[in-house]
């Protein structure tokens, strides 16, 4: 399976669980029952770009958020504007995480930012009067736990992943070097003294 097929088909997939959980189990802004945020795309944008160059993590964060608002939330131009930013922010995976448990805390905690700026925005413009507790009781906190696991999954999964793209570009590279001895053993069997004794003795 082509690398870049993986990924696209990858994200294909985040957005759709999302879209689909999102339908199952809408949030209740009334915060009167707990409610889930799904961040399955968000998620697997973080775990993807947290070893890419800085300009790489901005571009990848700008296309995926883009993607997501056009096709997926009608939310235009919110991801397009922040993607990039916690894309970016993913870098700090190079710098501070020295496993994978502090990893997925900063995952995590990009996450929680990620819905904790919308509802301050919200609560800017006046289009909710909710307190924080209250909707860090009812919604943030299931969907920080979830997410969490989330996290962990999809972490894992990605490194399974590059250890299979590595045996598969492994396995390719030596196929291709077995395929190219055979032409080498012959021109060098026709190099050989014997051969030419033996081509002299036909003459």
């Amino acid at each position: 399976m082509k690398k870049n097929f993986g990924i696209i088909f990858g994200f294909f997939g985040l957005a759709m669980l999302d879209s689909i959980f999102s339908y199952l189990t809408p949030i209740d802004f009334t915060y009167t029952h707990f409610s889930i945020a799904w961040h399955f795309y968000l998620t697997g944008l973080l775990v993807f770009v947290r070893d890419k160059p800085m300009m790489n993590r901005f571009l990848i964060g700008a296309m995926a958020g883009i993607v997501r608002d056009m096709f997926f939330t009608s939310t235009f131009p919110f991801s397009f504007l922040f993607y990039p930013l916690i894309a970016l922010a993913a870098g700090v995976y190079q710098n501070k995480a020295r496993s994978i448990e502090s990893a997925c805390m900063i995952y995590i905690s990009l996450i929680f930012c990620a819905d904790l700026f919308p509802f301050l925005f919200q609560k800017l413009i006046g289009q909710t009067t909710v307190s924080f507790v209250s909707w860090f009781y009812h919604v943030e906190l299931l969907t920080l736990l979830v997410g969490g696991l989330v996290v962990i999954m999809m972490t894992y999964i990605d490194i399974v992943m590059d250890y299979f793209y590595l045996f598969q570009s492994r396995v390719i590279k030596k196929s291709q070097r077995g395929h190219r001895h055979p032409k080498r053993e012959l021109a060098a069997s026709m190099n050989h003294p014997q051969t030419d004794n033996r081509k002299r003795r036909f003459r």
